[in-house]
């Protein structure tokens, strides 16, 4: 008869609970060190400007041009406890067979995005003439501490 014996290697560390407080500051450390994760876009969209040229006559009509677009949409920050600030986008446009035609980073968005809170944006582009669709991401984001 053989009888084995443990010899103590497999040493447990006892289990502590964390406080709240522990806890809490651990969740936000995760948070802040992962913006992306927790910031994103909905609801975007882009509506062609056009500014007046010329003004409506008795005998000719008002002449406008092309100014641009305006990209809109809403920010989500789901962080439970973590602020960010500072964000900033790239915009892809593609063309009809979906090929990347041009990739643009327009300026830093330089605001807070609160924890569990939707902000509205907005930005000029000036996409181009050939593209069909867009996609628009978050590349960076900083944050508060």
């Amino acid at each position: 008869m053989l009888i084995h014996c443990n010899s103590g290697d497999s040493y447990k560390k006892p289990v502590v609970d964390k406080t709240p407080q522990e806890l809490k500051a651990e969740l936000k450390e995760i948070e802040l060190n992962n913006p992306l994760d927790y910031l994103y876009v909905e609801n975007v969209t882009l509506q062609y400007q056009t500014k007046l040229v010329k003004k409506e006559t008795f005998f000719k009509k008002a002449v406008y041009e092309d100014d641009g677009a305006l990209i809109e949409g809403y920010i989500i920050n789901n962080a439970t406890i973590a602020k960010f600030k500072d964000i900033s986008f790239e915009i892809s446009y593609y063309s009809k067979t979906e090929s990347l035609i041009k990739k643009y980073k327009p300026d830093i968005l330089y605001e807070i995005y609160k924890p569990n809170t939707k902000t509205y944006f907005s930005f000029k582009v000036y996409p181009p003439k050939s593209y069909v669709s867009f996609g628009i991401k978050i590349k960076t984001a900083k944050p508060v501490y």
